[in-house]
């Protein structure tokens, strides 16, 4: 790290470091909330509706500026599998999280090119597994990882967003391994970058989907105290939601907001 990094950074970063330490050693799976709180990790309520529960570092880009992922667009692309339509032996929690993945990716995809607005623009992609990107995905069962992850393209903020797969279902009293794991790494590497040295919040999007292909919005970031996350609930997308998945495109095509240069309350 460059000489200038303060001291609250570097108390931070070693912090970041424990923690990642911690959960790596542990072979539990799936944390209940309150279990959490042994490990500095604190679960609040987080609601996508406008309200004061919705995040405070990403705010979505307007509806208009996508396409609608109605019968006609998925006519003219891959269309969407609705649950009972795929075989059984295809329904395993990491098939669900990576066919809605495929799906909401291509759809980010096609909405940005389809715009004359430029709405991704103020994004680039990550190249998952160069330095500092490493260690986010987990190949013994359940696997988890990360498919596709941004970062803000002009490097003034460290804002991150990123789809996960995890093979496991999902439960609204619990987060997953794969969730924690790839949050705290998410947040390590950003820490690491000598770009971001006065910077001592680094705020995660994570779009998170398991089985039975079921998924939801966590907005992340460590307080100097406490790891935050912030799961909306479990959508159900076993069929079909058209409202929903362009929600989820809002939110993955908006903009980074808040002061990342000081330590923001639960």
């Amino acid at each position: 790290m460059s000489f200038s990094e303060s001291q609250k950074h570097k108390e931070i970063r070693a912090t970041l470091r424990a923690l990642e330490k911690c959960f790596n050693s542990l072979e539990t799976h799936r944390f209940d909330y309150s279990y959490l709180l042994g490990y500095r990790v604190i679960v609040l309520p987080m609601d996508l509706d406008g309200s004061k529960t919705g995040p405070k570092f990403f705010t979505p880009c307007p509806a208009s500026l996508l396409l609608d992922p109605d019968d006609e667009y998925d006519r003219e692309r891959t269309p969407y599998d609705d649950f009972d339509s795929v075989k059984s032996f295809y329904r395993r929690p990491i098939d669900c999280a990576w066919n809605m993945i495929s799906y909401c990716s291509y759809y980010v995809f096609a909405s940005d090119l389809n715009s004359k607005d430029n709405i991704h623009g103020k994004w680039s992609s990550i190249s998952i597994g160069d330095k500092p990107f490493t260690g986010l995905f987990e190949y013994n069962s359940p696997e988890y990882g990360a498919t596709k992850a941004v970062e803000v393209k002009d490097g003034s903020c460290p804002h991150v967003k990123a789809m996960i797969y995890n093979n496991l279902d999902g439960d609204d009293r619990q987060l997953l391994r794969g969730e924690i794991m790839i949050t705290l790494r998410l947040i390590r590497a950003q820490f690491r970058r000598s770009r971001f040295v006065e910077h001592i919040t680094a705020p995660v999007l994570l779009f998170s989907f398991m089985g039975p292909q079921h998924a939801r919005i966590i907005e992340a970031y460590f307080n100097g105290s406490w790891l935050v996350m912030r799961p909306t609930r479990l959508f159900d997308l076993r069929k079909k939601d058209e409202a929903l998945i362009k929600t989820f495109g809002q939110w993955y095509l908006g903009n980074p907001t808040g002061d990342t240069t000081v330590l923001w309350k639960l």
